[in-house]
């Protein structure tokens, strides 16, 4: 039974990173900046129900992780950077995103205005994309965690 919190917790991790990596930053932008065949504003629309559906996948997986920190990975540090994880998954989904896709709802894009609108949509797309880097690098932080416990040698 040791080898099932290793795997549920390899699992969740591999599905926040996928999430964060191939949803929010390649998906996503690549979506909202296909101007080519579609109107600016129409392509953001479509992308945001992606980017909720992301930020869902990567909470649950965290809030997994927090669950298996301490049983899988046994270091006291893997719960605290799991419950940041959490913490910030949780405040990009819940406050971040939403307020964000409001801001950018209020914006023609063709036109850029108006401005003050655009200025606070881009502040709360680059809010969105600190939390973004912070939770990739509490992410990282347990793969290497992981790493580092199954390298260490065990008991005999």
């Amino acid at each position: 039974m040791r080898s099932l919190p290793a795997l549920l917790g390899t699992l969740a991790l591999a599905l926040a990173l996928g999430s964060l990596v191939v949803g929010h930053l390649l998906l996503i932008p690549a979506l909202a900046g296909n101007t080519d065949l579609i109107d600016a504003n129409l392509a953001r629309t479509l992308a945001e129900p992606l980017a909720l559906e992301c930020a869902t996948l990567i909470g649950f997986a965290c809030v997994v992780l927090a669950g298996l920190a301490k049983p899988w990975l046994k270091h006291t540090l893997a719960l605290s950077v799991s419950l940041v994880a959490v913490a910030i998954a949780a405040l990009d989904r819940l406050a971040l995103l939403p307020r964000m896709q409001a801001a950018w709802s209020r914006v023609d894009l063709v036109a850029g205005r108006p401005v003050e609108r655009v200025r606070e949509a881009e502040q709360l797309q680059q809010t969105h994309e600190i939390a973004l880097i912070l939770l990739l690098v509490a992410l990282v932080s347990l793969v290497v965690l992981a790493t580092w416990q199954r390298a260490k040698p065990s008991p005999a």
